[in-house]
């Protein structure tokens, strides 16, 4: 029994060295130098790639290295009797708000606006700061990290919304089934869906113009849930004041993309959340172990919601 890591342009040596602590018996073979492809029982998987799983007769769980999973779901030659799990993780949830919180001060403070006003040595005071308890922010999304960053903004008294396919119970968050009626009187929007075929280029120019006129986009969900040519246009057209993305369509971004040349847009590459090997390797080494023993693993995918 094998475990096949399938992360090109990844440094993989820490999840390794950790992998080794936790089971110094364990054999570990790196995508495509695979000695014999028959060994292979457990995969774990980075991104999107073309690779062929049909050709590991064996193989019986695919997980991915994060909170994402639509980069194995979107591989045609999975079978269906094949496990496919994702991380959940504390860390990962904390990193995450963390980032959500400083995307979301930079708009309330207006940080975001004196960093552009500096590049041109501009001394000005901006003062329409909105108070905390009078802005509406909207999370599209209310999985584990959607639900926590919820609760938190809620806790620091911002008017908090938020929108799933079911109603979620959250402590002074209003909760929305219909997308239209979560995302309407909103200041600040944050896009955590996981991406479907239902949601694929949800954030298009039909979204941007269905907001309040002036509201903000954080996107840390994936980057094809966003029609980045849209995005510019509702800003340009002043639709939208601005944009916080982490992810794109394309990764790494284009030198070329005009979305590095607007003052209103903030760019971060792909960082909002990273893992963390060593916090995650009792979870993925568990459900190794079950695999082994030929049981069910935990954090299971439902492939046909993509989440």
């Amino acid at each position: 029994m094998s475990m096949m890591i399938v992360a090109k342009n990844k440094d993989i040596n820490p999840w390794i060295q950790n992998f080794k602590e936790y089971n110094k018996d364990i054999d570990i073979q790196i995508y495509p130098d695979i000695e014999d492809k028959d060994t292979i029982t457990f995969a774990l998987v980075w991104s999107k790639n073309d690779i062929d799983f049909t050709q590991f007769k064996n193989l019986k769980c695919i997980s991915s290295m994060g909170a994402g999973i639509d980069h194995i779901l979107c591989n045609t030659s999975i079978s269906k009797d094949i496990y496919i799990t994702k991380i959940i993780d504390t860390q990962l949830v904390n990193s995450m708000w963390e980032y959500l919180l400083t995307s979301v001060m930079n708009v309330v403070t207006n940080h975001y606006k004196y960093i552009f006003q500096k590049k041109d040595k501009i001394w000005n005071i901006i003062d329409s700061i909105k108070p905390i308890k009078d802005t509406t922010i909207t999370l599209l999304g209310l999985g584990q990290i959607g639900s926590y960053a919820a609760q938190s903004f809620a806790n620091m008294n911002f008017k908090v919304k938020g929108y799933s396919r079911s109603k979620k119970e959250i402590k002074n968050v209003t909760s929305y089934t219909i997308l239209e009626e979560s995302i309407k009187d909103s200041d600040i929007i944050i896009n955590l869906l996981p991406l479907t075929k239902e949601t694929e280029y949800i954030l298009n120019s039909n979204f941007f113009a269905k907001v309040k006129k002036g509201a903000y986009i954080i996107n840390v969900g994936r980057g094809k849930h966003l029609k980045e040519e849209d995005l510019l246009q509702a800003i340009n057209e002043q639709k939208l004041s601005g944009a916080t993305l982490d992810v794109f369509d394309k990764e790494p971004l284009s030198e070329n993309s005009p979305l590095w040349n607007n003052d209103k847009i903030i760019i971060t590459p792909h960082s909002a959340s990273i893992t963390n090997p060593q916090s995650v390797t009792k979870q993925i080494m568990t459900n190794y172990s079950i695999i082994e023993k030929k049981g069910i693993p935990h954090n299971i995918v439902d492939a046909k919601k993509g989440y």
